[in-house]
């Protein structure tokens, strides 16, 4: 479990820095979603997901996948953050959307980065 917890602090941190440096810089205030909340987990959970679901353990060569989908993520929020702001009146499904761009990011990374030897 804690192996875990400590993959997702490589996926978290990222992305959270990112979210945050944007916050800062953002001049109106944006209304935050669900899917806002759930970019923090849903890209991971199918990340570590397929991993278990696989069997085949990735090795620690490839733990770069987790910092790399957490400015993924952290992107696909700058995007829907930045359409927000210029369109106030998409913004309901801007989260969503972002959510589902982050999940399918995770599901190609998980697929496209190949199980590495130790």
């Amino acid at each position: 479990m804690s192996d875990v917890l400590a993959l997702y602090a490589l996926f978290a941190i990222p992305a959270l820095v990112v979210g945050a440096l944007l916050g800062a810089f953002v001049s109106r205030p944006v209304c935050l979603q669900i899917g806002d909340a759930l970019q923090l987990l849903a890209p991971y959970l199918a990340w570590v997901g397929l991993t278990f679901a696989d069997g085949r353990d990735k090795s620690l060569s490839n733990l770069i996948e987790l910092p790399i989908l957490g400015v993924a993520t952290a992107l696909a929020f700058t995007s829907r953050v930045a359409l927000s702001v210029t369109r106030p009146h998409c913004a309901s499904r801007a989260s969503l959307q972002a959510l589902g761009c982050s999940c399918v990011v995770a599901i190609a990374f998980w697929g496209l980065f190949p199980g590495l030897p130790e």
